[in-house]
């Protein structure tokens, strides 16, 4: 079943809040002066929160509005924004 627009809004919304907390963790731990693998291992979290973030908005086209129909695969988005 296709979401709809509102669905998909919504998805991405969430994404967005749940980086929005995982950026906020990320400060605390670099205040508290947590040790660097951990900090580390966080801004690879966050990296790829964000690619899967991207590859949602592309995917769904509601930002990005995009003449084809065809749907972009997260690889192909990966390599399009040099995420990984």
């Amino acid at each position: 079943m296709a979401k709809s627009k509102k669905e998909t809004e919504e998805k991405i919304i969430n994404r967005i809040s749940r980086i929005e907390g995982q950026m906020r963790g990320l400060r605390l731990m670099v205040e508290s002066k947590k040790d660097c693998s951990s900090i580390i291992n966080q801004v690879l979290a966050v990296r790829e929160a964000v690619a899967a973030l991207g590859a949602e908005i592309l995917q769904n086209s509601l930002v990005c509005n995009i003449t084809e129909r065809k749907k972009i695969d997260e690889k192909q988005i990966r390599a399009l924004i040099k995420m990984q």
